[in-house]
């Protein structure tokens, strides 16, 4: 008979933690504790085999240990943030795999542990406790034994004689003599292991030990005497209690069957990939799965956790599905004729590079349902490749279907594969659906959007990586290079993952129409238009880059050498360490904190706090270097050669509130009202007989306070045109409009834009100057005069923490996962983000209703929109009809959605960036 298991799960949980590296999933999610407890827990119930078993373990809460003593276990350290986010994966797993798992508030796991082994020993059961804990000794019997599964040594009566030197029912009393640090019993100082072991095998318990105290000599005689009054307390500290009222009968500890929906979620978000895999083949872990043959088809032993590519046909929530290679004329005939015929379908493009402007197709796949998904290979020129159909002859055929919008397209981030298309002479039409910004826009917080990710939350599909595939860093393989049987499947699965992505995530869209709305008539819209503007790029001026960066070397320079003279040493300005170094040693600044590598913290938060001159410097230069390096030296390096255009890359999934990030160059950090800013921009021109057009919302964020505040004087002052920090100064101060400073209109101004992004009275009190008690009378008044503002910034506060989520004036939900966190700094900055989340994202929904808008009422012969920054479009015009154009865009801008106020909007004109702005 096999023996009732009981495991130790706090035990299991620490061991684990601590004996494997950290390993986490490709969002963060530490995992090994989770790995490296179950595995244990796995292991031993295959050498085993118990019919019942129970996984025991403690909670936070007190004990009656801790009312007995105040210093009971209290010199044990905090449990780290990466282990306890583990631990309700580790408790849903242990569930999910049909074990009883127990935890008792007030009681630690060693009392479950001790009253479940009196109820097993009641049912004539053997009995197997599996842990490390040296206290568990006092319940071995004839019929308890004991395991450390980590070391596979088990304790019997006679193992725990040997190990201890006592035997089991004189383990309590040899845990009393000696005491135990770490848990807060004190024990007999001087009484060690061996000493505690020789008085017990002498005089048999701690009452025969007291009761000859005076026949025991030195110092252990008389330290027994001293301490005998607390020996009582260190006795039922040790002891475990057996008798807990747990209400569990023997049924209840029965192994159930193993829920694998849930075991398949789970280890899906772990990225547990050999789990998934047992999953289905439960009865050889180790079966090596194979693809469905059908037609030319994939055949392809893997081993996932190995980097190696994951072939499967899975049962999970992706659907099985079968993955053909056409490479013959006769399948190809076959598969253009099903795409001709199609409604919709969808669709992935293999290629040589991840940059759009240097990607050349190798490939492409396609599925018209979850069945089946085919790859159309060209270009794989690894040596044995097999013939393939003619790139040029296929694209000609499918230039129609791709270029037909009465056939639907969907992809997963569908703007990349419009680029490779454009770069083959194609025009993308029919944009659908894409599964990228579906999850975007269903929640943009809840995950990554790349593929993987997606079809991990949504499908609970582990998806096969390119890494697997292709390799990673210098030896990394491209797409082409890639044997056809791998990369094949790899394609296949992407069109497959695409198209079953868009019927789930199609559905939850449906449940919220407004996000439904904001998918088809904003994202998608916003990414064919991006596609455009990406294509089009923006001229640059060669010249005067590389003259402003000469200029901006000698500025660097300078600032070298002041930092240099100020600091008395020669040192190199650009090192961190160097300058930390500088700053809190030699010049012996206040404040310097050392970071685990030993050296001074001197992060740009750090410095600005420091009022001296060689901060200010460091500061300058940190910048200007910056600047000088990702602007001046790089952006002609980054323009094409022969147009001299640099072409950035806009992505919608990336901020948490809608707003668009670029790259390669960023182009939303060019500092917007600094002197350097302006220098920079200047290098974006107009190409001969052309004219640079800027327009840009006014106060976008302050006029949708306005409108979400309902507050009267708010909305009077935007609807009169006033200057609305004058306004606030007048309104606050009590004073008439002309007679408002500058100084208090500037003060007005930072509460303004202070108070949307959450500012506090320390906050203004730093700003401004002001003492605490001045700033918290400015804001009193501030909200006295403007009570809509108060109001509103209190009903998103709760809206958020009841909800979970703020919404936007067209309904996209800005979701605040960290509302109800129990750090209450990461809480309160939560909520200051709810607050101006609804302002941000709305001016984010507005500015890409714009571009949709410009794009498609002003005329493309004329003016093309070319870069969108902040609440910024910038557009390149014919020089000859920019009067005309003007009042367009601003006619066009202001009136795409309604408002309780106006939404002005400023445009300039100029040869460049900076002439326009």
């Amino acid at each position: 008979m096999p023996p009732f298991v009981l495991v130790d799960g706090s035990y299991f949980l620490f061991r684990a933690y601590h004996a494997l590296p950290p390993l986490t999933t490709s969002t963060g999610l530490h995992t090994n504790a989770i790995r490296g407890a179950i595995s244990a827990i796995q292991k031993l119930m295959r050498r085993t085999q118990p019919t019942h078993m129970a996984v025991i373990f403690d909670t936070p809460e007190p004990t009656f240990r801790h009312v007995l003593s105040p210093i009971y276990k209290g010199n044990r350290p905090s449990m780290p943030d990466e282990l306890a986010e583990q631990i309700p994966y580790l408790h849903a797993i242990i569930r999910a795999l049909g074990i009883p798992l127990y935890s008792l508030a007030g009681a630690e796991a060693d009392d479950i542990i001790g009253t479940l082994t009196k109820h097993a020993e009641r049912e004539n059961q053997q009995v197997l406790i599996s842990t490390g804990d040296k206290d568990m000794a006092q319940l071995v019997n004839e019929n308890v034994k004991l395991e450390d599964s980590f070391k596979e040594r088990v304790l019997d009566v006679d193992g725990v004689f040997e190990k201890f030197g006592v035997w089991p029912h004189q383990i309590i009393d040899y845990l009393t003599l000696m005491g135990d640090a770490s848990d807060g019993i004190m024990g007999v100082p001087g009484v060690g292991q061996k000493t505690a072991a020789k008085l017990l095998t002498e005089y048999g318990s701690i009452g025969g030990i007291l009761e000859n105290v005076a026949n025991i000599k030195g110092r252990v005689g008389k330290n027994l005497a001293e301490y005998a009054d607390g020996i009582a307390l260190d006795h039922q500290l040790a002891s475990i209690v057996c008798d807990l009222e747990l209400s569990i009968e023997w049924d209840d500890l029965k192994l159930q069957p193993q829920n694998n929906n849930e075991l398949r979620k789970l280890y899906t978000e772990l990225e547990f990939r050999n789990q998934l895999q047992s999953l289905d083949h439960p009865n050889n872990p180790n079966t090596k799965t194979y693809q469905q043959q059908q037609n030319i088809t994939v055949n392809q032993e893997q081993n996932t956790d190995q980097d190696q590519a994951t072939l499967t046909s899975t049962d999970d929530l992706l659907g099985q599905a079968t993955y053909h290679t056409v490479l013959t004329a006769e399948d190809w005939d076959k598969l253009f004729a099903r795409m001709q015929s199609a409604d919709k379908f969808a669709i992935d493009t293999e290629t040589t590079s991840l940059d759009y402007r240097l990607a050349e197709m190798v490939g492409f796949s396609i599925a018209f349902d979850a069945k089946d998904a085919y790859y159309v290979p060209f270009t794989h020129d690894y040596e044995g490749a097999p013939q393939q159909l003619d790139r040029d002859m296929v694209l000609n055929q499918i230039k129609p279907i791709i270029e037909n919008p009465g056939i639907k397209k969907i992809g997963h981030h569908l703007k990349y594969d419009a680029h490779i298309f454009a770069n083959h002479g194609m025009t993308l039409q029919g944009w659908y659906f894409d599964t990228m910004l579906a999850s975007y826009v269903l929640n943009s917080t809840a995950t990554r959007h790349g593929m993987d990710d997606v079809a991990r939350l949504y499908l609970s599909h582990l998806s096969t990586t390119f890494e697997q595939i292709a390799g990673k860093g210098v030896k990394q393989k491209t797409f082409n290079q890639i044997e056809l049987d791998t990369a094949a499947h790899y394609a296949a699965e992407d069109a497959h993952v695409t198209y079953r992505l868009h019927e789930v995530l199609s559905q939850k869209l449906q449940v919220i129409p407004e996000l439904g709305h904001i998918l088809h008539h904003i994202e998608m819209p916003v990414a064919a238009v991006l596609t455009q503007m990406e294509e089009r790029g923006v001229q640059l001026d060669p010249v005067f880059l590389e003259k402003l960066s000469a200029e901006f070397s000698e500025t660097i320079q300078s600032l070298e050498e002041r930092a240099i003279e100020i600091a008395g040493e020669t040192f190199n300005v650009a090192s961190p360490k160097q300058v930390g170094e500088v700053l809190f040693d030699k010049l012996g600044i206040k404040g310097g904190k050392k970071t685990a590598s030993g050296q001074y913290s001197t992060s740009e938060s750090v410095i600005e706090k420091i009022e001296h001159p060689f901060a200010e410097i460091i500061l300058e230069y940190r910048g200007l270097a910056k600047l000088k390096s990702t602007y001046t030296d790089r952006l002609v390096e980054q323009a094409h050669n022969d147009t001299l255009r640099v072409h950035t890359s806009y992505h919608q999934a990336v901020t948490t509130t809608g707003r668009l990030s670029s790259s390669d160059p960023n182009l939303q950090n060019i500092p917007i009202r600094s002197d350097i800013g302006r220098q920079i921009r200047k290098a974006f021109v107009a190409p001969e007989g052309k004219t640079i057009i800027a327009a840009d919302y006014s106060q976008i964020e302050l006029r949708l306070m306005a409108h979400f505040s309902q507050d009267e004087a708010l909305i009077d002052a935007f609807r009169q045109g006033q200057d609305i920090h004058k306004r606030t100064a007048a309104e606050v101060l009590g004073i008439a409009l002309n007679d408002v400073t500058s100084n208090q209109r500037r003060q007005a101004k930072a509460v303004n834009f202070g108070l949307l992004y959450g500012m506090s009275e320390f906050g203004l009190t730093r700003q401004l100057g002001f003492t605490r008690e001045e700033s918290r009378d400015y804001i009193k008044q501030y909200f006295n005069r403007y009570p809509g503002i108060y109001e509103y910034m209190q009903k998103t506060r709760q809206l958020a923490l009841e909800q979970g989520y703020v919404e936007t004036v067209l309904g996209r939900r800005l979701y605040t996962p960290d509302i109800n966190a129990r750090n209450v700094m990461i809480r309160k900055a939560a909520e200051r983000a709810a607050i101006n989340a609804p302002l941000q994202g709305s001016a984010a929904d507005l500015i890409k209703l714009a571009m949709i808008e410009v794009e498609k009422q002003l005329p493309k012969n004329q003016i093309k929109l070319l870069l969108q920054v902040h609440d910024e479009l910038i557009f390149e015009a014919n020089s000859n009809v920019i009067d005309t154009l003007i009042p367009e865009i601003a006619r066009i801008m202001s009136s795409v959605h309604p408002l309780l106020v106006p939404l002005d909007v400023d445009v300039g004109h100029g040869q460049n960036w900076d002439e326009a702005h």
